[in-house]
């Protein structure tokens, strides 16, 4: 039997919190062989060291100080992804463009649902081209044990709702602290959020111009976004990515299990466009600055 291993993790989801992002809800997953994820992990844990970092990979954490760190985790990101037979990474995120209309949950009830979404369709489970596999999913452990065991039900009847009785998943739960490799995840979304979001270009205690700090994750963001872009020209020969749409199956729907790098922009059923998200109406920080009413 074949195993493979998911290791994804969520940020962004708190709309609470982040009432003035366009783009929010992200959630990201490496897929790939248990012995292909040993050896990330390990030169993900010999460049800490050799960086003599004491605190986690996250995004939260990038400095100055420290720059050089996040930089050389970008390149072994991408010899992770392009020199790996198996390994992949996806993307989810939604966008207030799409304003959903059906019936309201809290935001830990619907934090849970993107999850379902994102776990069941992300990786085109379907198109696995082998029979007998085994999936290991492992996810950022969470306070509500009701949504814990809710994803684990999920889990066993997930075979059957994708008509591949030869496919056995199991999530399992770990601690982010323990795992450098849920780290980066956070690292890769973080990026994703405030680049995609331009919060470098809001104005930090009323100041003129932007902090260095905010240049400085700027160029951190642009570093990410082109690393991915290489990697999707790279296998999929086109120049055609963008971090905030859809990646296309180029006509073979298998693509959605065969791409190295997929981008999925999630737009539930019952929504509807808002046309207060539009670019016309944001600022160059991508806030609001005026609403249109339809």
């Amino acid at each position: 039997m074949r195993k493979f291993l998911i290791y994804a993790d969520e940020a962004w989801t708190q709309s609470h919190i982040y009432s003035e992002n366009r783009y929010h809800c992200f959630f990201g997953g490496f897929f790939a062989t248990s012995k292909e994820f040993k050896q990330f992990e390990k030169k993900l844990n010999l460049l800490h060291k050799q960086h003599k970092q004491s605190k986690e990979i996250k995004w939260g954490n990038i400095s100055k100080e420290n720059l050089n760190f996040y930089n050389d985790i970008i390149i072994l990101v991408n010899d992770f992804l392009c020199e790996n037979e198996f390994s992949k990474y996806r993307q989810f995120f939604m966008d207030k463009h799409h304003e959903y209309q059906g019936l309201q949950s809290s935001v830990l009830d619907s934090q849970f649902k993107m999850y379902y979404q994102f776990l069941k369709h992300s990786f085109g489970f379907q198109f696995i081209p082998y029979q007998n596999v085994e999936i290991v999913f492992f996810l950022d452990t969470h306070s509500s044990q009701q949504h814990k065991e809710k994803l684990k039900e999920f889990s066993i009847n997930f075979p059957r709702i994708l008509n591949r009785n030869d496919i056995k998943v199991e999530i399992k739960f770990i601690d982010s602290k323990r795992s450098k490799i849920l780290q980066v995840c956070d690292l890769l979304m973080g990026a994703a959020g405030y680049y995609g979001n331009a919060i470098y270009e809001r104005k930090v205690n009323g100041k003129r111009r932007m902090t260095k700090h905010q240049k400085l994750k700027r160029d951190f963001g642009k570093t990410t976004y082109n690393m991915l872009r290489n990697i999707d020209a790279k296998f999929r020969n086109t120049k055609a990515f963008n971090w905030f749409e859809t990646t296309g199956t180029d006509g073979t729907k298998a693509n959605h299990f065969h791409h190295k790098l997929r981008i999925w922009k999630f737009i539930p059923n019952d929504s509807v466009k808002n046309p207060i998200w539009l670019n016309k109406n944001l600022s160059k920080g991508k806030t609001l600055i005026k609403i249109n009413t339809p």
